[in-house]
């Protein structure tokens, strides 16, 4: 994996811009820190997360960023270790805000779907007001970024998620309120093998938990779920290993439709929570029409 003086990349076999921490040529001093808007990240275990510096390079210069990584070493992303993670949550929360984050931002989504949606917008609340800040859940808020969009019929590109780990989140969808037409993971698409088994699919270059998945596969997951459910007027791509900020663009206008991911969905809701009105082109509709 290649970087550059200025970025990192991100996809293997891609060299990428992806942000600095701070413009170059720029300093930022103690009293700069005191009037910037500061976003504080949750990452999950034992994951190599560039959300951080990814949303710097898309955000206003007056934004600043800090990040926490769940503590729980053993942490194997079952379902029940998701479902108990709720106190780690709410521990990374109180941090980032006593450090002063005006707004805190949970990267991934089983983290809000293995609970229902019921009972997910229950958990958000209750981190939010434990840390007493404003509180982005990136699957509350992939909610929330649908219907704001006027998403009537849903395509997903479950990508690396198990059928087991699909059929959880399709379940979730629906107790919302939102009507799924087709979901298609690697496996059903023919980019894995069928008989990987666990919480997550892939090997190699695909491997999830690698943090590198190249451009081809997102693209391709994308492409054949649109083009097989063509009534379909938005496409969800899952997994927050799936970076489309830097891809969204071409995607949409080659299939016509809205997409919505985790980066995206999560860098929406930062935004709109600190009052940020300024749309973000060149990376999809959903962030060009975020305060709209």
């Amino acid at each position: 994996m290649a970087t550059d003086p200025a970025g990192l990349s991100w996809y293997s076999g891609h060299t990428r811009r992806v942000a600095t921490a701070v413009p170059e040529e720029t300093t930022v001093s103690q009293s700069d820190t005191q009037k910037a808007h500061k976003v504080g990240f949750i990452t999950p275990p034992a994951w190599f997360d560039i959300t951080p510096m990814e949303f710097a390079s898309i955000a206003p210069n007056n934004v600043l960023v800090m990040q926490t990584i769940m503590r729980p070493y053993d942490f194997d992303y079952s379902p029940e270790h998701i479902e108990e993670a709720v106190p780690e949550l709410v521990h990374c929360a109180r941090s980032l805000s006593s450090a002063g984050a005006e707004v805190v931002a949970q990267f991934g989504f089983p983290f809000s779907f293995v609970h229902g949606w019921p009972s997910a917008q229950q958990v958000h609340d209750t981190i939010e007001q434990e840390a007493g800040t404003q509180f982005v859940m990136m699957g509350v808020e992939l909610i929330r970024a649908l219907q704001h969009v006027g998403c009537k019929t849903l395509a997903v590109a479950a990508t690396y998620y198990s059928d087991h780990m699909a059929t959880r989140l399709l379940n979730y969808l629906a107790q919302a309120g939102l009507n799924v037409s087709l979901c298609q993971n690697w496996q059903s698409q023919g980019l894995v093998s069928a008989s990987d088994t666990g919480t997550f699919v892939g090997k190699g270059e695909l491997d999830p938990m690698g943090w590198k998945t190249p451009e081809w596969a997102v693209e391709e997951a994308v492409k054949q779920v649109a083009a097989n459910a063509r009534e379909a007027d938005c496409v969800l791509v899952t997994g927050g290993g799936m970076r489309l900020l830097h891809i969204v663009d071409a995607l949409e206008e080659e299939t016509g439709k809205t997409i919505v991911a985790g980066d995206l969905t999560l860098y929406w809701g930062i935004l709109r929570r600190l009052g940020i009105k300024t749309s973000i082109t060149g990376h999809g509709r959903l962030l060009a029409g975020h305060d709209h």
